[in-house]
């Protein structure tokens, strides 16, 4: 009898990782939003309720699944492809710094970015983009909390989820993939153009790719993707947070749109990236991170492909919202 060959889990992504898991977190979840679509369809036609897709349960309900379709791609691929589990690099034995760090990380990129984003928004609103404004949306949803039950429910499915899925495609195989083509400055901002153009979204385009080269400078000097993980949950909790309290009481972040506004949002923006290159200056330059072998030859055609489709879809939507 024969014995069976045994392969070793290969314990690291390439480039053609990053380019079809990519590729499919752009279909997947596109194929969930059809299905659905025709889902809410079905029932709206049986039951007469036509703001069905506005409730709290379809929505949170359409969050989970989204989360777990990216988490299904992260385990089928790994499996499939014979990928050990730990090439993401999630690695919890960090210094108590580096966990403080991300937080305060997280809290002053939210203030410092915030500003400049609302700047971009009035920029958009010139050349005639359909903005979505805070009194837009859904009197209760998960993106405008009114309860306290409810703001808990947008923490957990809004905040904590994505912040976990996210992160274990974008800045665990992706960035980690792209490294293996590309230098780590290169592969910091495709990785965060890729993980901007997944929004679909003219509108949250600048600011995922801010906070991706973030996340992702995060990982890269700390060798895990934890701290990306809590500065990306650190943003969308004090998001939803600020939400809510504003909600609740009197709470208002928002300032008035004069002159000086536009000022003080880029000049909050260059004072957060001054921040963050002192805390890489003095604190993270000496810290080890994990280091890649280079592959020699052409780029991934998957990469292209994958980036490819991305932009059609993302000029798809764009001109779609324009003609709205």
């Amino acid at each position: 009898m024969e014995a069976k060959q045994v392969f070793a889990k290969r314990n690291f992504y390439n480039q053609d990782d990053s380019g079809k898991v990519y590729l499919f977190a752009l279909i997947l979840p596109l194929m969930l939003a059809i299905v659905s679509v025709m889902i809410s369809n079905v029932i709206k036609g049986a039951t007469g309720e036509e703001n069905f897709t506005e409730g709290i349960v379809f929505n949170t309900i359409m969050q989970v699944v989204s989360c777990v379709v990216l988490v299904a791609i992260y385990l089928v691929y790994n499996k499939c492809n014979n990928i050990d589990y730990r090439a993401i690099h999630l690695k919890f034995k960090l210094q108590w710094h580096t966990y403080f760090l991300a937080v305060g990380i997280g809290i002053i990129s939210l203030f410092g970015i915030q500003y400049f984003i609302g700047g971009v928004d009035d920029l958009l609103k010139l050349i005639g983009y359909p903005v979505q404004e805070a009194s837009e949306i859904l009197p209760e949803s998960l993106t405008n909390p009114k309860s306290f039950g409810i703001f808990v429910l947008a923490v957990f499915v809004s905040a904590l989820l994505p912040a976990i899925c996210e992160e274990l495609l974008f800045r665990g195989v992706i960035l980690n993939g792209l490294r293996t083509r590309f230098n780590d400055i290169a592969s910091v901002f495709l990785s965060a153009t890729m993980f901007a153009l997944m929004h679909q979204n003219l509108q949250q385009l600048v600011y995922p790719f801010i906070l991706g080269t973030v996340m992702g400078w995060m990982a890269l000097r700390t060798g895990s993707i934890v701290p990306s993980i809590i500065v990306h949950f650190i943003n969308n909790f004090l998001i939803i947070l600020f939400t809510y309290l504003g909600n609740v009481t009197t709470f208002s972040l928002a300032l008035p749109r004069e002159w000086w506004f536009y000022l003080l949002a880029c000049l909050l923006l260059v004072v957060t990236a001054g921040i963050i290159y002192l805390i890489d200056r003095f604190y993270f330059k000496h810290k080890s991170k994990q280091e890649v072998v280079q592959e020699k030859g052409n780029t991934s055609k998957f990469i292209y492909i994958s980036l490819a489709v991305a932009v059609v879809m993302f000029l798809f939507v764009t001109i779609f919202n324009f003609t709205l």
